[in-house]
C-alpha cells in the first residue's frame, strides 16, 4: 500500500510540475492589431510659364527665310529652349500677338502673326495659351475672331477675351485629378477700343467687379485659380503701385498663383498673405520677354516660372492643395549683328562668349554677360533662382 501511494504522489507531482512547465511555455495571445488605414497618394501636377512671345517683323521674316513651302519656319527661334519643357505636366505661354489667318503678318505697333507661329508653340508643348494683353485690339474685331478661331480649333485652352458668360469664359484644365482655372486680365490696349457688342473683349486688372465674381465662380469649380495679369511698366524691373494693389486685391479674394507679363524686363517673385485672411498668393511681377526683336540689353532677359501644384489626401479622402517648390529659371534672348539669327536660350546654357557677340550691344553697350547676371541676381530672391 505504500509503495502504491509513493507511486501515486511521484505521479501527481510530475503532472503538475509538467502542466507548470507547459503553462509558462505557452505564448500569451496578443490583441488583433488594428488595420491601418489607406491614405491615397498625393496627386501632383507640374506646371511652368513662359513670358511674352512677342513676335516681331525681325523673327517672322526670318522664319519666312528658313521655310522651304512658302510659309514661316520657326524651329531655328527655339530650338534651344523646346526641349525644357518636356518635362512638365502644363504649360503656359502669354502670345503677345494676335495669331491668326485674317492678317498678312505685321510688325509693331500692331503685331499680326502667322499661325505657323502658333503650330510652333503647339509643338513646344503649351496648352495653356495666355492672349489678354496690350495688343488684343491690335487687328480690331476681325482679328480677335480670327485669332480665337485658331487656338478654338486646337487642344489647348486659351484664356484672355470674353463674352460675358462666365460658364465659356472661365476656362478649366484638370490634370492628375487637379482641376485647375484660369483667368487672364490686362492694364489695357494701347487706347484701341471695339465697337461691336458681339465682339469678344477683354477685361482690364483694375474691373474688380468682375473679377470678384469671376474667380468666386472659379473657387467653387477648381482646385486652383491661377491669374495671369498684363501690367506694370514697361523696361523697369520695379513692381509699380498699380500692380501691387491688384495683386493684394487677388490675393484677398482668394486668388492662389499670379503670373505676371508685360514689362518685357523681369521683376521680382513672391509669397503674399494679407492680414485679413491669411490667404496665400504665389506671384511672379514679370517673366519678361520669351523670344524678341527688341533693342535694349534688359530686354533681352526673360524667365520661366515654374512650381508643382499638390493634392494630398487624409484616411478619408478630404484633401489639401498646396503650391511648392516655385522656381524662377532665366532665359535671354540672342542675335547677331542687325537682329540676325534670333534665338532664345535657358541662361544657364549661355555664355560669355556669345554674349560678347550679341547683336544687341550695337544698341545698348552696356549688355554682357555681367550685366545680364547682375540683373538677374539683383531682382530675383535667392530663394526662387534656379540658375546654373
Amino acid at each position: 500500500m505504500k509503495k502504491y501511494l509513493s507511486l501515486l504522489m511521484s505521479f501527481i507531482f510530475m503532472f503538475s510540475f509538467t502542466a507548470c512547465v507547459r503553462s509558462d511555455n505557452i505564448p500569451e495571445t496578443e490583441p488583433t492589431p488594428e488595420p491601418t488605414p489607406t491614405i491615397r497618394p498625393a496627386d501632383t501636377v507640374s506646371f511652368v510659364a513662359a513670358g511674352d512671345n512677342l513676335i516681331h517683323g525681325s523673327i517672322f521674316l526670318q522664319a519666312a527665310r528658313r521655310s522651304t513651302d512658302g510659309g514661316y519656319d520657326f524651329d531655328y527661334a527655339y530650338e534651344n529652349t523646346e526641349d525644357y519643357f518636356d518635362d512638365f505636366d502644363v504649360r503656359f505661354i502669354n502670345q503677345e500677338t494676335l495669331v491668326n489667318d485674317a492678317y498678312t503678318p505685321s510688325h509693331y505697333p500692331q503685331f499680326s502673326t502667322p499661325v505657323d507661329l502658333g503650330e510652333k508653340v503647339l509643338e513646344m508643348g503649351f496648352d495653356v495659351i495666355g492672349t489678354s494683353n496690350n495688343h488684343s485690339y491690335d487687328k480690331g474685331v476681325k482679328g480677335i475672331r480670327s485669332s480665337l478661331d485658331y487656338w478654338n480649333s486646337k487642344d489647348v485652352v486659351n484664356v484672355g477675351f470674353y463674352t460675358g458668360d462666365d460658364s465659356k469664359d472661365i476656362k478649366y484644365l484638370t490634370v492628375n485629378n487637379i482641376k485647375m482655372a484660369f483667368l487672364a486680365y490686362t492694364y489695357g490696349t494701347n487706347g484701341l477700343s471695339i465697337y461691336d457688342e458681339t465682339s469678344p473683349y477683354i477685361i482690364r486688372c483694375d474691373d474688380f467687379e468682375t473679377i470678384d465674381r469671376q474667380v468666386a465662380i472659379a473657387k467653387e469649380n477648381s482646385d486652383i485659380v491661377i491669374v495671369s495679369c498684363h501690367w506694370g511698366w514697361e523696361d523697369t524691373n520695379n513692381v509699380n503701385d498699380y500692380q501691387k494693389n491688384v495683386a493684394r486685391h487677388l490675393n484677398e479674394i482668394g486668388v492662389d498663383v499670379i503670373i505676371g507679363t508685360h514689362p518685357h524686363v523681369i521683376q521680382t517673385c513672391e509669397w503674399y498673405t494679407n492680414d485679413k485672411n491669411d490667404n496665400k498668393t504665389l506671384i511672379c511681377y514679370s517673366l519678361g520677354n520669351f523670344i524678341s526683336g527688341q533693342s535694349k540689353g534688359n530686354n533681352m532677359l526673360g524667365g520661366l516660372f515654374q512650381f508643382n501644384i499638390v493634392k494630398t489626401y487624409d484616411e478619408n479622402e478630404n484633401h489639401t492643395i498646396s503650391v511648392e517648390q516655385p522656381y524662377f529659371v532665366p532665359t535671354i534672348t540672342h542675335y547677331d549683328y542687325e537682329y540676325s539669327n534670333i534665338r532664345n536660350y535657358i541662361l544657364a546654357d549661355y555664355t560669355a562668349e556669345l554674349a560678347a557677340k550679341h547683336g544687341v550691344k550695337a544698341y545698348d553697350s552696356r549688355f554682357s554677360y555681367d550685366y545680364i547676371e547682375n540683373i538677374v541676381y539683383n531682382v530675383i530672391p535667392e530663394e526662387f533662382l534656379l540658375y546654373k
